[in-house]
């Protein structure tokens, strides 16, 4: 075997685990991943076809961090990929652009579809309903935070496109710059227009999934964590404002002591959408959810 520095050696593929498996000693399902947050994501996800997997991020065995060292491995077969012997990726823009083909389109390589695990956590789907649960108060409109968030795609999509196919600085500052500039009563009201694209520039990532309405799963998952975040915890706070001037209005001089009940109840946003069960169908996640359904059929026949 090949021992690099950057990123040693593993020890272990599918017939090594089953040659364990022959005397009575089970290694399991290995499964390479990104981080640690990947362990938490992609253990839950096979669990939902109660499919127990060791997840490892590759950090904890590597030098090296990340999907490249992942990539790397494969690649220079140090990972022999098999029915043991798996890993899960965040599918940055590769699905879009149709690269790494060979890998990815292995029955024991598995991605998000997304740009990263961040977009499943931040779709806007169902996102104002769990800041009525952090809040603790279920007041205001439902559906704030997904209008925002749509209209932004809507607005954003063509030159997404462009940056897509011509990946300039300039188109991806722009996109970074219309996400900081999102508020809560800051709605885009029309489709950017200084980005024009045709119908076949489109066609190709229709084809994959990507529509006007639905930027926010394939474009960068830190940055729209970082943009969604924010917006999501000012609404919290917008939402406990009001509710403490009710708990005030009620309990008069005595309110000092159900405020601090109130604020000691609430939840932090960024652990609900960790947490959240199931995730909002759309197209990338059904797509994850049948190469999961597939693999559950080869390794069960």
């Amino acid at each position: 075997m090949i021992i690099s520095e950057q990123v040693p050696d593993f020890g272990f593929s599918t017939e090594l685990n089953q040659a364990h498996e022959i005397f009575g000693e089970k290694l399991g399902i290995v499964a390479y991943v990104e981080g640690f947050e990947d362990v938490r994501f992609w253990t839950k996800e096979f669990q939902k076809l109660n499919i127990e997997i060791n997840a490892v991020e590759i950090s904890s065995i590597a030098s090296a961090n990340g999907k490249t060292a992942i990539l790397s491995a494969v690649k220079n077969k140090r990972i022999m990929l098999g029915e043991k012997l798996l890993i899960c990726i965040d599918s940055d823009y590769d699905y879009l652009l149709s690269k790494d083909i060979d890998i990815y389109d292995d029955h024991f390589c598995f991605q998000t579809y997304t740009y990263s695990i961040e977009n499943y956590y931040y779709n806007p789907v169902g996102l104002t309903e769990l800041c009525f649960e952090a809040a603790c108060t279920y007041q205001g409109k439902k559906d704030h935070l997904e209008l925002l968030l749509l209209a932004w795609s809507k607005y954003i999509y063509s030159c997404f496109i462009l940056y897509l196919i011509e990946n300039k600085t300039q188109q991806l500052d722009f996109i970074k710059a219309s996400l900081k500039q999102l508020t809560l009563e800051n709605l885009y009201a029309t489709p950017n227009e200084t980005h024009a694209t045709t119908n076949e520039q489109k066609k190709k990532f229709t084809d994959k999934g990507l529509t006007p309405q639905n930027v926010f799963l394939y474009f960068r998952g830190h940055d729209l964590e970082t943009a969604i975040k924010k917006l999501a915890e000012e609404f919290v706070e917008q939402l406990s404002h009001q509710k403490k001037a009710d708990i005030s209005s009620t309990h008069k001089s005595n309110a000092a002591v159900f405020i601090k009940e109130y604020f000691n109840k609430r939840r932090e946003i960024k652990t609900l959408t960790e947490s959240r069960h199931p995730h909002p169908q759309n197209p990338c996640y059904r797509l994850l959810q049948s190469d999961i359904k597939a693999y559950y059929l080869i390794i069960t026949l």
